[in-house]
């Protein structure tokens, strides 16, 4: 029985480097400088992208569950592995040699440098004859003399155009000839378009009422939220987080806001924001939390500065109250000027609260996840 044909793995960039290129950014499974590099949030190590693509395809046609090559340790494909960024910056900024033989261009990796080089500058990059669009297939370096080319196959290019032309006249007496069936089918082509453009312009028109309606909804539900916080406290419900921190992790979607609510009934307008990546001190490792004075329908009537003391609480979800362990932190009265004085904007631009609130790790160990959702809840007294 003959084997089974196995696909090379992908590799990384088997270009020329003027200088080696250091161990720790070679891929470990092609042993070549990383392409696209990744690396894995749990232990740390980089790869190719296609390198490791092709490693966890493998381990899943054997039915095994996608591992770190290097350590065994599993992995989700994903939410532990990301693009590195810094890694990919610093190769692109390696020195290469033109990969033609005998050309003396160096320069850097970066691929919009490499095609502009290869395709527009470099003195071995083979063109095209200038009768291509005709027929004629030759290609000549720029080294090559073209003018003792277009010479030596005059005949060929003469006989190329002629071609050329023939076919040109063919098609456009072909396009007369149909010219006047088609101009018999346009006045009926005609009232259909307009019987389906008002059609389409009615789908349309309901297509973005709908919309409208479903964000009308969306911001009557969060005013009707805000508003009705009689209590003193407020609970901020944030869907889809794991997705939300991969966003971040990736460059996108690094802020995430609550809708703007009431400390309490005639109260304060505030908001509050999280960063699921970290912001400051706790970026990369913690979830932060930090609120927002806004200007409100009371201030005039309220004591300022504000000094009400906040409660941050993250809500433990397990089913049994009695293993329920929250997470809490406490905002003292008081606060900067520039925080807690009366808004005379829509919002005072500084905010207050606890850049490393809750740990990452604490967080994926903790219940304070379910369906992918957490409450934050804010108290204030």
């Amino acid at each position: 029985m003959a084997e089974a044909q196995v696909r090379p793995l992908p590799s990384g960039y088997d270009d020329k480097f003027v200088d080696a290129v250091e161990d720790d950014l070679l891929c470990p499974i092609c042993q070549l400088p990383l392409k696209e590099a990744v690396q894995t949030g749990v232990c740390g190590h980089r790869f190719c992208r296609q390198c490791l693509e092709e490693h966890f395809m493998r381990q899943e046609r054997d039915g095994q569950e996608p591992k770190c090559p290097l350590d065994n340790i599993v992995l989700n494909r994903d939410k532990d592995v990301f693009p590195d960024k810094a890694t990919r910056r610093k190769i692109f900024s390696f020195v290469i040699h033109c990969p033609r033989d005998g050309c003396q261009w160096t320069g850097e990796l970066r691929a919009k440098e490499i095609c502009l080089h290869t395709g527009d500058k470099c003195p071995l990059a083979p063109i095209p004859c200038p009768y291509a669009d005709m027929g004629c297939t030759k290609k000549v370096t720029r080294q090559d003399d073209i003018d003792s080319h277009i010479e030596s196959e005059m005949r060929l290019h003469l006989d190329l155009v002629g071609v050329k032309l023939r076919d040109t006249e063919e098609e456009l007496q072909k396009l007369r000839n149909t010219e006047e069936e088609l101009q018999k089918l346009r006045n009926q082509e005609e009232l259909h378009k307009l019987r389906n453009k008002e059609q389409l312009q009615k789908l349309k028109d309901t297509q973005e009422e709908l919309h409208n309606t479903k964000q009308l909804v969306k911001k009557l539900e969060e005013r009707i939220d805000a508003l009705e916080n009689k209590t003193g406290v407020y609970l901020w419900k944030i869907r889809g987080f794991h997705e939300l921190l991969r966003q971040a992790r990736a460059g996108r979607k690094d802020e995430i806001k609550s809708a703007p609510f009431y400390t309490n009934k005639f109260g304060y307008k505030v908001r509050m924001t999280l960063c699921p990546n970290g912001y400051g001190e706790g970026e990369n490792t913690h979830l932060p939390i930090f609120i927002y004075i806004m200007k409100g329908n009371y201030d005039s009537v309220l004591e300022w500065p504000f000094r009400k003391r906040i409660t941050f609480t993250l809500i433990d979800q397990k089913e049994n109250p009695d293993d329920r362990d929250n997470i809490s932190s406490t905002l003292e009265k008081g606060g900067r000027d520039d925080w807690n004085s009366r808004p005379k904007e829509k919002e005072n631009g500084v905010s207050m609260g606890f850049h490393k609130f809750v740990s990452h790790d604490k967080l994926m160990k903790s219940g304070c996840i379910l369906d992918d959702t957490i409450f934050i809840e804010a108290r204030f007294v």
